[in-house]
């Protein structure tokens, strides 16, 4: 998958002042999918968008007939698929929080009808336009923001827990910055202070020549300083449009973690190819310093990012319990 990434840039390089391409950055990315999987859809719920649109969103309750003391919100990956075909949510990220009503968002533009796909990095035919056009991190935020409020106020939820891997850890870092919205959160693989420096390490970790690797660099470098200088809104790259490309690439992530007042756990995997462990090292270090005492974090030195072992087991389970545990630990006066 790294030898499509390269030669993908390198044919942008080949093409002076063509750094927007159609299709340049594949499922390597720092905010990949970090939840791959297919099941059955659950039922499918709408809530109207000022713009005329609906925000499609999936609500499991633990008891049918009433709503649960806690509700866990788990934020998807970077994907062009329906989290409602997503069965790593069902079968380890519940388990984050067992008793809880269990709730999940598509992005805009996608509902349940989209057929499930496994990400090969190229940009597939049927990915909505409306999503191509209007999904960026910020209108994640909000969609999640105006579904947690209208069920905090329909269930009577006492708290809320986000849980992403990610792009998704983003968003949930993204909610817990917020206020107000989030009660504690968990994040994921979700990258360091910056996307470029956790795309430019999974070029580098890559097994392509080097003269390869470092046109590639110098490529989406390229493709970074074009896109911030001049935005194309036709802009379509590995499933995402110019908006979420430059909400990626301008997103500090670290001053986002110094503004969490919540209880915060960062998790990262230090096999992790997609996005930079250094990097999230640094960043956490650095938020401390700045005296962030409500942010934990647990490294797993052999996991990828869809924390597996090297030679592919699974072990989303083992860190969905450790999760769980790190939520139980919490102060009597945090959630």
């Amino acid at each position: 998958m790294r030898n499509v990434l390269i030669a993908m840039v390198l044919a942008v390089c080949n093409r002076p002042g063509r750094f927007i391409a159609r299709a340049l950055l594949p499922a390597a990315c720092a905010l990949a999918t970090g939840l791959p999987a297919q099941a059955q859809p659950t039922e499918q719920h709408w809530l109207p968008r000022s713009d005329g649109s609906a925000i499609a969103y999936y609500l499991r309750q633990h008891d049918p007939d009433r709503a649960a003391d806690s509700l866990l919100v788990v934020v998807q990956g970077a994907d062009c698929n329906s989290v409602a075909h997503n069965h790593a949510v069902r079968r380890y990220l519940r388990h984050v929080l067992p008793r809880a009503d269990l709730l999940t968002v598509d992005k805009y533009g996608i509902d349940v009808s989209l057929p499930y796909r496994d990400d090969d990095g190229s940009d597939r035919a049927d990915c909505p336009r409306a999503y191509l056009r209007h999904d960026n991190f910020d209108q994640r935020l909000r969609d999640y923001a105006a579904v947690i409020a209208r069920l905090r106020q329909q269930g009577g939820y006492r708290r809320v827990v986000a849980v992403g891997g990610s792009e998704g850890a983003v968003v949930a870092n993204m909610l817990a910055a917020r206020g107000g919205l989030v009660d504690a959160s968990i994040a994921f693989n979700g990258g360091g202070r910056w996307f470029l420096d956790d795309v430019l390490h999974s070029i580098a970790t890559g097994d392509a020549p080097p003269a390869e690797k470092a046109q590639a660099i110098e490529g989406f470098r390229g493709f970074a300083h074009a896109l911030a200088q001049a935005p194309s809104s036709d802009l379509v790259a590995s499933n995402h449009g110019q908006g979420w490309w430059r909400q990626a690439l301008a997103l500090d992530q670290q001053a986002l973690l110094e503004r969490v007042r919540t209880p915060l756990l960062i998790v990262q995997g230090g096999a992790d190819t997609s996005v930079s462990p250094d990097s999230v090292a640094r960043m956490i270090d650095a938020v401390k310093r700045a005296g962030r005492r409500n942010i934990d974090y647990r490294f797993y030195p052999g996991l990828d990012h869809g924390l597996r072992e090297a030679d592919g087991t699974p072990r989303m389970g083992e860190v969905a319990a450790d999760m769980a545990a790190w939520l139980r630990a919490l102060p009597p006066s945090a959630p």
